[in-house]
């Protein structure tokens, strides 16, 4: 390099703050001379160009040049010694540079050779900006040829930047409009920002609150990431002043080091991003950002349109909560995932029962401070739902909720308007792994735990696993099977089971007890029963019971001729549908069968059933029926119930009878059922006799009449016929 005059011309003084401290222009030097790496240096200490200083990363082979540019990707220009380690080694360089893509860079190749001059075609290739000898290149001569070369650089960086920044707004368009929620839109404008004006993604984005009108942070970003829903006043004062800025301009505006941007939908949506800025904006970016801002009008316009149509979508529209496509869709997510936690389904009331009872603005405020119990309680990690009237859906991935907490928050009394109700609610809690992964099966599982526990165990916050499950699926298989059984009459029978007078051991007469086999098994009838009283089966298997009865009373008789008693067992299920006891007289005219020798057996919960069951039995009584009160003792009967229903007998529940000695007899609650009977002119039998003993004592308590397997189990017809000596009818088979 000629140390002539000119270089000190240009041995300038100390740069001013501004220049130093704005980011420097680099300058590779790629030589295998130390001498010249120090000249450079020297030359170019304390320049500054187009306001900003120059920084020299110094290489002194092709393959250390090669390494620089990897951690320097933001170098102007590269001044490359031609002949190093090869001939070639400085075009092989620019060759590789090209190659990797380093295209905005400009290239200025050096010789120490004079008359070396490279191929036009190779200047014109790899697009070489100058080609000088190192003695030309005095200090003024160099540093013009850097400022032609960085402002050919800043040039083409600006249109690249351009092109980038178009590329970018037409991708960033198509991401924000994917984005489906305020957060995640407000999140993806940020680093679009960032990345359109190359700076680090720090910054916040506020939004309108629609109720309140105020502006509130929606979404942080870097340093800002904690901010969380905070109003923007509450942000700072520096904040305060930028968005008054943005709100008055139809541009970006700048503070400090700060970027504002204002954005109106115009459809009453507002929405304000502020993102920090570490050096001044030019203008093609400033053309980009305004270019990008309508985009965001666009995206938000479409999110506020979007939010519109979920919230008709996902929330109800009377109580305002979600509903169940929020719940289904929850569902989907959590059946996608780790499939960890539960879905709980929560039964709160009988919603119309309320409304018709109460109206429904207070049934309506029930599930509102239903949901508000269970929304303090999964504290933000749960998904609730309102999936049906009167019932709540929660998906819980993270096992929040326990059936002790549902039953403490949802089971205190309500007080609504001045008004307590307790509306005994029912919660079932099924384990996520134990749902099918389609997401319609494992609604309809969940619902069908919910109507099995309500229907076994109304009241109750159960978890509903596996073993519950198989007894629900069991449940549907027996009412399936049971209806078919009931169309076709097969696998039932009839068994009796013999009465007995305790002193003497005489039968006298037999209860009716029906027994369902299925595929060889032996259904309790405490497990068919229930199901066929829910079903509206059991008048059909009454219908079966006096059938049999019939039949088998044409072929067999007590030894006098006279039909033995028979005691057919009722439900209440059947006797709370009007107009059942006059069915029941027409059937039992229709078989030929003697009314007297009928006993029907109901269950004391008649007694708190209402006047459509209590009417019918009077109406039986009347037409010359015994009625029999099963299982006295057991439920809501009293002797004042007894007194006012038309009662024959009292069955002295069994489990009264058990523990019965002939020492406890006479203090025993059986005696004192016995007694209050004999003062009403009610009969008396108790149920449940297997002992001897047992025997014995109930004859102390004035008891007569019995039943149990002391005297025998059920057993079929024809048997309990030979067993008891009963006559064949004449003409019988």
């Amino acid at each position: 390099m000629n140390d002539d005059l000119e270089l000190e011309l240009y041995d300038d003084g100390p740069a001013d703050d501004a220049s130093v401290s704005a980011r420097p222009w680099k300058i590779l030097v790629v030589d295998d001379n130390p001498d010249v790496h120090a000249a450079t240096e020297y030359a170019l200490k304390g320049v500054v160009i187009f306001g900003r200083p120059l920084e020299t990363v110094c290489a002194h082979s092709a393959s250390e040049a090669i390494a620089k540019v990897g951690e320097h990707d933001d170098i102007a220009v590269s001044m490359i010694d031609v002949v190093m380690e090869a001939d070639d080694a400085g075009l092989s360089l620019v060759k590789a540079l090209r190659d990797m893509g380093f295209s905005d860079m400009r290239v200025v190749l050096r010789t120490g050779y004079p008359g070396y001059a490279p191929e036009l075609s190779v200047v014109t290739d790899y697009e070489i900006d100058g080609y000088h000898t190192k003695d030309e290149l005095s200090r003024t001569r160099l540093i013009s040829l850097l400022t032609t070369s960085i402002r050919a650089y800043d040039g083409i960086r600006a249109m690249s930047r351009s092109r980038e920044g178009l590329e970018l707004i037409v991708k960033s368009a198509r991401q924000l409009f994917r984005r489906s929620n305020l957060e995640m839109f407000a999140e993806g404008v940020l680093i679009q920002i960032a990345a359109l004006i190359g700076v680090e993604p720090n910054g916040l984005v506020c939004a309108r609150d629609r109720k309140t009108g105020a502006m509130r942070v929606v979404a942080g970003i870097g340093r800002f990431s904690s901010l969380g829903l905070k109003p923007l006043p509450d942000v700072g004062d520096e904040m305060k002043a930028l968005f008054a800025n943005a709100q008055e301009s139809e541009d970006p505006v700048f503070a400090e080091n700060y970027l504002g941007l204002y954005v109106d939908n115009g459809d009453d949506g507002h929405l304000f991003a502020a993102l920090e800025t570490d050096r001044p904006v030019g203008h093609p970016e400033l053309d980009l950002l305004r270019l990008f801002s309508s985009n965001i009008a666009v995206g938000f316009r479409n999110l506020t349109l979007i939010e519109a149509l979920d919230r008709l979508a996902f929330r109800d529209a009377f109580l305002d909560l979600p509903n169940l496509n929020s719940f289904e869709h929850a569902l989907g997510a959590a059946l996608d995932g780790s499939r960890v936690g539960y879905i709980v389904k929560v039964y709160v009331c009988d919603y119309q029962n309320m409304v018709a009872s109460f109206g429904s603005p207070v049934a309506n405020k029930v599930m509102q401070e239903a949901y508000a119990r269970l929304s303090h309680l999964c504290q933000g990690k749960c998904t609730i739902a309102l999936i049906a009237e009167g019932a709540f859906g929660i998906v819980d991935p993270e096992c929040q909720l326990s059936t002790r907490s549902l039953s403490r928050v949802l089971d205190q009394v309500y007080l609504i308007d001045g008004i307590e109700l307790a509306p005994r609610p029912t919660s079932v809690m099924i384990p996520m792994d134990d749902l099918p992964e389609d997401r319609s099966r494992a609604i309809s599982v969940a619902t069908a735990a919910l109507i099995h526990i309500r229907s076994v165990e109304d009241g109750a916050h159960v978890v509903y696993g596996k073993a519950e499950r198989r007894a629900w699926e069991r449940r549907n298989m027996l009412q399936d099977a049971l209806k078919a059984s009931v169309e076709t009459g097969r696998g039932f029978s009839l068994m009796l089971q013999p009465k007995v007078e305790l002193e003497s051991g005489r039968m006298y007469g037999a209860e009716a007890l029906l027994r369902w086999t299925l595929d060889e098994e032996a259904i309790s009838p405490a497990e068919f029963i229930p199901i066929a009283e829910r079903t509206g089966m059991t008048r059909a298997l009454t219908a079966f019971v006096l059938r049999q009865v019939a039949d088998w009373s044409q072929l067999y008789a007590n030894a006098d001729g006279t039909p033995l008693p028979i005691a057919v067992n009722l439900s209440m299920a059947d006797l709370n549908v009007p107009g059942f006891a006059m069915w029941l007289c027409r059937r039992v005219d229709a078989l030929g069968l003697d009314r007297h020798m009928l006993e029907f057996e109901v269950t004391e919960a008649i007694a708190m059933h209402g006047r459509i069951a209590i009417r019918q039995v009077e109406l039986l009584f009347r037409r010359g029926f015994r009625i029999s009160l099963d299982d006295f003792g057991t439920g809501y009967s009293s002797f004042g119930h007894l007194n006012a229903l038309p009662i024959s007998t009292v069955k002295v529940d069994r489990s009264f009878v058990r523990d019965l000695t002939g020492e406890t007899a006479g203090r025993s609650l059986c005696s004192v059922i016995i007694a209050m009977a004999e003062k009403l002119g009610v009969e008396c039998i108790a149920e449940g006799i297997e002992t001897e003993e047992q025997r014995q004592a109930l004859l102390k308590t004035g008891c007569g009449r019995g039943q149990g397997f002391l005297f025998g189990r059920p057993m079929s017809m024809d048997r309990f016929s030979q067993r008891f000596g009963l006559i064949a009818r004449s003409g019988g088979g």
